[in-house]
């Protein structure tokens, strides 16, 4: 291979990736088969399956047996995007120590503005499956119950792209700060804290509810800060 040139199948999965992109090719449409593609390309069966795979690993395209069978293009999923961004994100913050301010930062330009939304959008079903996350982390001492709650009121929201963009910062989040670091009244003080932000989302109140979930972010910073300092090595 000539130095600075791709191999062949990152060509030809450059070339569905855009046709997948500018929406040529929609969601759940199968893409044309294997024979059909190598004609088309002029590559080889190894080189069009292993393009078939890189898509598949960029969560773009699945394959299914059978006489229906096919590649079809994937339909967005929030859950396996975020999946995928989880990786990069941790790496990200590994790379570049990416701070505890700037993980929470993201967090209070989303969710102070999502439970907002939620307030104004959330659905009688959103509040019921609300109550049972913060009913069900009462008695819990780990990041993933309590984190569930926040992202019943980024879905509440209405948008989802703010769940994508703050799922991949919750789990960096959990793995950082363990949950025995945690001071004794942490988790009572964050129930007590959903509660009150649930309530005004509960009656509509945009304004309080962002004005609690701001309170309860900047807390939990404070918090998160002091746990590292008690990890962090003596210089």
């Amino acid at each position: 291979m000539t130095k600075g040139k791709l191999p062949a199948y990152e060509v030809v999965a450059a070339e569905i990736r855009q046709r997948i992109l500018s929406g040529e090719f929609a969601p759940g449409e199968r893409l044309p088969s294997e024979a059909e593609l190598i004609e088309s390309s002029g590559n080889s069966r190894s080189t069009i399956r292993e393009a078939m795979r890189t898509l598949a690993s960029e969560n773009l395209v699945y394959t299914t047996r059978g006489t229906t069978g096919g590649t079809f293009v994937a339909s967005p999923d929030v859950a396996a995007i975020t999946s995928h961004l989880e990786n990069s994100v941790t790496l990200m913050a590994a790379a570049l120590s990416v701070t505890v301010e700037q993980l929470m930062d993201v967090r209070q330009l989303t969710e102070v503005h999502a439970a907002g939304r939620a307030a104004h959008h959330r659905t009688e079903e959103q509040m019921a499956t609300m109550r049972r996350s913060v009913d069900s982390a009462a008695l819990e001492t780990d990041y993933a119950g309590h984190q569930d709650f926040h992202m019943q009121i980024l879905h509440a929201s209405g948008n989802p792209m703010l769940e994508l963009v703050c799922a991949p910062v919750f789990r960096v989040l959990s793995r950082r700060f363990v949950a025995d670091r945690a001071a004794a009244d942490f988790w009572e003080a964050s129930q007590a804290e959903h509660r009150a932000i649930m309530a005004a989302i509960e009656s509509q109140d945009s304004l309080t509810a962002m004005s609690l979930m701001q309170r309860h972010l900047h807390r939990i910073e404070d918090a998160y800060k002091e746990m590292e300092l008690l990890t962090s090595p003596v210089s």
